[in-house]
């Protein structure tokens, strides 16, 4: 495969070691990918200014390191919600950030009413910013990957997000919030998806 850099976005929370974002760093690591993994700023009290800046400076890091290599951005949960605001801060005329870009498992909250567990900082990311003519100039390949029994967002309103966005959207029937609890740990399609020899659609674990 040609040289490719992946950046892994966490949700809030961070993740359990037997996540599958986890064993995807593990094997890229072993893989010898160039692989960037950062903890966001208080992962279980997440905001969102704190988080932006944090993906802005990881971008710097990426360009600074590896000059002309594509970019492969593999987000989940809130992970992708911080992702579509950086990118909504962009112009269309901006450089491309990122080649390829999987969103897994947005969720849909709505400021009024967040889920009783979900932390406050939550709130700070929604309502989301839709421009969808920035996202196809910064981000030629997104996809949208959602399950039909998430707790956090039913498939028509991942389904209504991918539309307004203008990208398409992939269903795993059964992966709930597309989690260890749901049986992603391991999740063979993904890695080899980032190594460019998966291709589309995504095949459950």
């Amino acid at each position: 495969m040609e040289n490719r850099v992946v950046l892994i976005l966490h949700g809030w929370g961070g993740n359990a070691p037997e996540h599958w974002q986890e064993h995807l760093y593990e094997r890229l690591t072993a893989e010898q990918v160039p692989v960037y993994y950062p903890e966001m700023p208080n992962p279980s009290a997440p905001e969102l200014n704190a988080w932006l800046s944090a993906i802005r400076r990881e971008i710097g890091m990426i360009r600074d390191h590896h000059v002309g290599e594509p970019l492969t951005v593999v987000a989940h949960s809130l992970g992708c919600i911080a992702w579509i605001h950086l990118v909504s801060s962009c112009g269309t005329d901006a450089d491309p950030i990122a080649e390829r870009v999987l969103l897994v498992a947005p969720p849909y909250i709505m400021p009024q009413a967040p889920p009783t567990e979900a932390p406050a900082g939550v709130t700070s990311f929604y309502p989301l910013p839709i421009y969808p003519g920035v996202l196809h100039a910064v981000c030629p390949q997104t996809v949208l990957v959602a399950s039909d029994n998430d707790d956090y967002a039913t498939f028509d309103q991942s389904a209504g997000l991918a539309q307004a966005l203008g990208i398409p959207i992939y269903k795993l029937e059964g992966a709930g919030h597309i989690s260890p609890y749901y049986g992603y740990g391991k999740w063979p399609w993904v890695e080899e998806w980032c190594l460019g020899r998966a291709e589309l659609p995504p095949q459950p674990r």
